[in-house]
């Protein structure tokens, strides 16, 4: 399993928690389960205006995936953005013209 980030600080998000993840060169956007939060450390650079960062979970099998949505994000060269944070019992609003959400791992 990955694990690049150390995650100090992580605590665990409750269940139902989700950041959908705006993907423009295909139209879509990925919803994928966070699994806790970790305090950003000055000056370490976030995608977010918050003080806390999400901690998402990749399933993969044979390789799952760990890790901030900041590392996550900066390491895809498609111009991926955090289009929102979804408390439990929400979904994906303001979604661009013709493109379609889909839960990670179901495109």
């Amino acid at each position: 399993m990955t694990n690049e980030s150390g995650l100090a600080g992580f605590v665990a998000a409750p269940n139902g928690w989700r950041v959908a993840i705006a993907c423009p060169e295909d139209s879509l956007i990925m919803v994928v389960p966070v699994i806790g939060w970790v305090p950003i450390v000055e000056d370490s650079g976030s995608i977010m205006n918050s003080s806390l960062e999400p901690v998402v979970l990749f399933d993969n099998p044979r390789e799952p995936i760990i890790s901030t949505i900041h590392e996550t994000l900066s390491n895809w060269e498609d111009h991926s953005y955090v289009h929102q944070v979804l408390a439990p019992g929400f979904e994906v609003r303001e979604m661009p013209e013709g493109w379609k959400a889909v839960e990670y791992g179901d495109h």
